[in-house]
């Protein structure tokens, strides 16, 4: 499936099933090989939420395809795939994930990884910096 059907298919689904697909993913990018986050940090980058409800989640989104949750959440998991998108973008090639856990040479960052600085500063704001950072090194 190219890019393009694949964002016309996404477009064309009810926002509960996208939801439930992005906790999935989320899910995927945990292990150690892609953004190496446990349960627990991946519950800080989600707001703060407890380990049985991130449970939870996966399991409604894979038991049954779909999952509400409030418009925060909604956000939130909106800024963590355009945070990916523009790491993606920016990364050389092979080395999209390691981009995400190296060190960023930036004032913002004061030499921590994106992943360790959305860990210590994980309001909405913060997300912003990390994704308008790699946002201004994608060359288009």
């Amino acid at each position: 499936m190219n890019e393009k059907s694949t964002k016309e298919n996404a477009s064309n689904l009810p926002a509960d099933k996208i939801i439930a697909t992005v906790v999935l993913w989320l899910d995927e990018q945990c292990s150690q090989e892609r953004w190496d986050l446990s349960d627990e940090q991946m519950c800080v980058l989600l707001g703060g939420i407890t380990i049985s409800t991130w449970n939870q989640w996966k399991e409604t989104a894979h038991t049954s395809g779909s999952l509400q949750v409030d418009q925060e959440t909604i956000d939130t998991l909106a800024m963590l795939v355009s945070i990916y998108k523009m790491i993606h973008l920016s990364a050389p090639t092979g080395f999209k994930y390691d981009f995400f856990k190296r060190p960023i040479n930036d004032p913002i960052f004061n030499g921590k990884s994106a992943r360790e600085f959305m860990l210590e500063n994980n309001s909405f704001d913060d997300f912003l910096k990390v994704r308008n950072f790699f946002r201004s090194k994608v060359l288009i």
